[in-house]
């Protein structure tokens, strides 16, 4: 091979590779703090609605909770999550079963 067109393919690599390495590190970061975001997000709104309803008000996260955690499942979420959001609704059935025999 000629000198010139190798110095051209050594170049050619040496900003190709880390470039590469940096985008896909860069993803795999963003996806890490996505999942953890909206776990915590799931987990805040789930206590808000408990302590709304400890208040004697209506616990109103449902539908933010399910968004939420479709987006954390598109993170490559876990089942722990899964088991919490399974457990929020067994227990707001329970509070609006609740709230219905009261009236």
């Amino acid at each position: 091979m000629d000198g010139g067109l190798v110095q051209i393919i050594v170049a050619a690599i040496t900003v190709c590779v880390p470039a590469l390495v940096t985008i896909l590190t860069t993803k795999s970061v963003k996806t890490q703090n996505n999942k953890h975001n909206t776990r915590s997000n799931i987990m805040q709104l789930i206590i808000e609605d408990h302590v709304r309803v400890a208040e004697k008000r209506l616990p109103e996260n449902r539908q933010a909770i399910h968004e939420e955690y479709d987006e954390y499942i598109a993170s490559g979420g876990n089942s722990y999550i899964h088991k919490k959001v399974e457990e929020y609704e067994i227990w707001l059935q329970e509070v609006m079963d609740t709230l219905t025999k009261a009236k």
